[in-house]
């Protein structure tokens, strides 16, 4: 069929549960053994933790936010079509994958964090205005209600 490993872009990772690991050869090179590796986008650890992975989302997500920022200051935009921006773009960067993360309460914060920072920034609120993150659901809901009442 022409199907060619390549030796250096082989990796191997054993889950620390199995214990041990046995040296796999590929055309007579010893694969690496690694602790993590990205593969189709995500990390992959030996531990099983999505740290790294949830890490490198809320980057990515935070670079689109950013390249956004034009659209989330225009005046002329309604709020209801940027938070379906949001939504669209930002969190479906974010949340790729994540129907696989072990997820902890620390990531959960994490995660909560990065929506809140995001939400706050797009509906004009600033730390220096004193709002919970309840009130900036409270707003977030209230903007979705009218989208679909209006």
């Amino acid at each position: 069929m022409g199907l060619c490993i390549n030796p250096d872009k082989y990796k191997e990772t054993v889950s620390s549960k199995w214990g041990g690991t046995a040296d796999i050869q590929v055309q007579g090179y010893t694969v690496e053994v690694v602790d993590e590796f990205c593969y189709l986008g995500s990390y992959i650890s030996q531990n099983g933790n999505c740290e790294k992975d949830l890490k490198v989302r809320i980057g990515k997500a935070s670079d689109i936010f950013g390249k956004m920022k034009k659209v989330w200051r225009n005046k002329h935009i309604n709020l209801q079509t940027k938070l379906r921006l949001y939504e669209t773009l930002i969190l479906s960067t974010l949340l790729y994958g994540a129907e696989v993360w072990p997820l902890t309460v620390t990531l959960s914060n994490k995660l909560e964090a990065a929506h809140h920072r995001w939400l706050r920034s797009i509906l004009g609120i600033t730390y220096r205005d004193k709002v919970t993150n309840e009130e900036v659901r409270e707003k977030d809901a209230m903007a979705w209600s009218c989208h679909e009442n209006g």
